[in-house]
């Protein structure tokens, strides 16, 4: 059961319950310290957070599309969103999920907190990536290396693969 449970859910639902989580705190902590919000026009904000969205649901629809919850841990994938980034739904979770957040409070610090949780994800995703290890063996091993896990790089056109 834990096996399924992990092959289907991965590192999920731990990750975005603390990822709330430090939402959260940062937007207690700007509140209590009274860090000024962001000065940004609301169309402009309005605007970022339509985008944010946007992204968000088109990598979250795209990753299931090409990769089913059924599927998960069972099938290898390395097309679709899965060709720019290893995890595409924590991806759009971590980066536009923060992007969205960050506009509606208009927060800095919650801006700023991007990169702890970056660095949180990159931590907490260990275990699911050594069970895909596993799964999947030196094909995965390979993809590792090519692909970033959740921010997209930059890739030449002249680099020979």
């Amino acid at each position: 059961m834990v096996n399924s449970y992990n092959k289907i859910f991965g590192s999920g639902i731990t990750g975005i319950a603390i990822t709330i989580l430090i939402w959260i705190i940062c937007i207690k902590i700007s509140t209590f310290f009274s860090i000024p919000e962001m000065g940004i026009s609301p169309l402009f904000r309005k605007i970022l957070i339509i985008l944010f969205s946007i992204d968000a649901s088109i990598l979250i629809v795209w990753s299931l599309m090409v990769l089913p919850i059924g599927d998960r841990g069972n099938k290898f994938i390395s097309n679709g969103p899965y060709q720019y980034v290893r995890h595409p739904f924590y991806a759009a979770f971590i980066w536009s999920g923060t992007g969205i957040i960050s506009m509606i409070y208009k927060s800095w610090l919650l801006l700023i907190f991007i990169i702890p949780i970056h660095i949180f994800w990159v931590w907490h995703i260990q275990k699911e990536e050594k069970l895909l290890l596993n799964q999947f063996g030196y094909e995965y091993e390979q993809y590792m290396m090519k692909t970033p896990q959740f921010f997209p790089r930059y890739i030449s056109s002249k680099e020979v693969e």
